[in-house]
């Protein structure tokens, strides 16, 4: 009886032990994002000083080239920094670096995915890249079909990202938002799922509130990686909370970004200018945008925190390059929208400039 009574307390301790077990493997997933976001929130991410919260990162249509400067400077001969694929930095001679043209959208990332401690998104026309900052080195690419207009990318917290693909103007290709398993080693990084969304421009990740923004002809929120999505961070998952129409102010999205010192709040572009929209009420401010800096055509907007600051590019028609860059970007009051200087490089045709900030919320 003592040696069944030995085999049955042994039985149920094993059983208690592998219940805890699959308790802790189910929930390990789950508090891996969470301290990514965590860190996000905190921006304790070690590095953090690499990136100047000053400096502007610019996209310079004219070169193919990833630019930063900074704005405290009248001169912007020479960028703070720089970046575009080459082979010394790992990237593929013939499947990736031929991929590479217009350059489109450039964001910093805390992210310690992968040991760096900051990270770059880049997007070029039809090449997609997470790169590690300030050395570029290659992380992750992936490329696209001509037709399919990718304007933007963005990293979440546990190293899948999203793109955003408008498409032609005559509306084929494109027309969506993709996620990827980013974060995941070969032969596994490239699982993907596809989420509509029409003339697609811009996506955002929000720490704050644990979210993804996207803009194109709607602006539109979704959840990350639910528990009825289904989704993993080997199997990346979207749920969409919430779409707002662009109906109450003007149609066709460009771009969003953070509101300094307010974290309820986006900056937003369309077609027909520039806005701010409230998250918690779900709708847009009127005439939150006024002055010199509410204009049309701003392919990008973004703040300097703690300066009171707006920074803009938009479709300046005296461009040399093509029809919708600049070769300047323009400082504005984010209070009264008055101008206030710009940074101008006459060679350039700067498709995005922005804040190049790893902690921009």
């Amino acid at each position: 009886m003592k040696t069944l009574n030995a085999k049955i307390i042994f039985f149920l301790c094993c059983s208690i032990l592998f219940l805890a077990c699959k308790k802790e493997n189910k929930q390990q997933e789950a508090n891996k994002l969470a301290a990514a976001n965590k860190q996000l929130n905190a921006n304790a991410t070690a590095n953090a000083v690499l990136a100047s919260c000053c400096w502007i990162g610019t996209t310079n249509q004219a070169n193919a080239t990833m630019e930063a400067y900074d704005p405290v400077l009248t001169s912007w001969a020479t960028p703070k920094w720089s970046f575009k694929p080459t082979t010394a930095l790992g990237f593929n001679a013939t499947s990736e670096i031929p991929l590479w043209g217009y350059v489109n959208d450039l964001k910093v990332r805390n992210n310690n995915h992968w040991g760096s401690g900051q990270v770059i998104t880049a997007q070029a026309e039809r090449l997609s890249v997470i790169a590690k900052y300030p050395g570029g080195q290659r992380i992750w690419a992936t490329g696209f079909p001509a037709d399919a207009g990718v304007h933007g990318m963005e990293i979440l917290p546990d190293g899948n990202c999203v793109v955003a693909a408008a498409g032609t103007n005559s509306g084929t290709g494109g027309n969506y938002i993709r996620i990827y398993s980013s974060s995941q080693a070969a032969p596994n990084q490239y699982v993907n799922t596809i989420y509509p969304l029409k003339a697609a421009h811009q996506v955002l990740w929000d720490p704050v509130n644990n979210c993804l923004w996207a803009i194109g002809d709607s602006l539109k929120k979704y959840a990350y990686n639910t528990a009825a999505s289904g989704g993993t961070v080997s199997n990346p998952k979207l749920s969409l909370i919430t779409s707002y129409s662009l109906s109450s102010i003007t149609p066709w999205g460009h771009d969003i970004a953070p509101y300094d010192g307010d974290t309820n709040k986006l900056l937003v572009t369309t077609n027909g200018g520039v806005y701010v929209f409230d998250k918690s009420a779900g709708a847009f401010i009127p005439n939150a945008i006024t002055g010199a800096a509410q204009r049309t055509f701003v392919n990008s907007v973004s703040t300097l925190p703690g300066q009171n600051t707006m920074v803009q590019t938009y479709k300046d028609p005296g461009c040399p390059i093509n029809g919708w860059c600049s070769t300047h970007v323009d400082f504005y009051n984010l209070t009264t929208g008055a101008f206030l200087y710009s940074r101008t490089v006459s060679s350039a045709g700067f498709y995005r400039g922005k804040s190049f900030d790893p902690n921009y919320l």
